[in-house]
């Protein structure tokens, strides 16, 4: 519940794409730390995460002018293809492993 007189949060496009930038970041470090095939895909969604939020960001400051983009879409888009994408390496590496 927010209390009367309370002000909005805003966040400003410098904050979004810090974020945007950390969570890539880490997941370009998590992919490159592991040697396991399986353990080094849990990089990918952080990586796809960072790059989603940073369209969206744009996207929403984008807006203010007028100008019409599609940063939400294709940051859903970048997220179903994060997830097709370890589930595609999860199921070949647990292939391999049975060889």
């Amino acid at each position: 519940m927010a209390r009367a007189g309370a002000e909005a949060v805003s966040v400003g496009l410098v904050a979004v794409l810090f974020v945007a930038a950390g969570l890539v970041a880490i997941g370009a470090f998590v992919a490159a730390w592991k040697r396991d095939v399986t353990q080094s895909l849990a990089g990918l969604p952080l990586m796809f995460a960072g790059a989603g939020i940073a369209f969206a960001g744009v996207s929403r400051f984008a807006a203010v002018s007028g100008a019409e983009v599609l940063g939400q879409e294709v940051g859903v888009l970048l997220s179903i293809t994060g997830l097709a994408a370890v589930a595609l390496g999860v199921g070949l590496a647990g292939r391999e492993g049975s060889r």
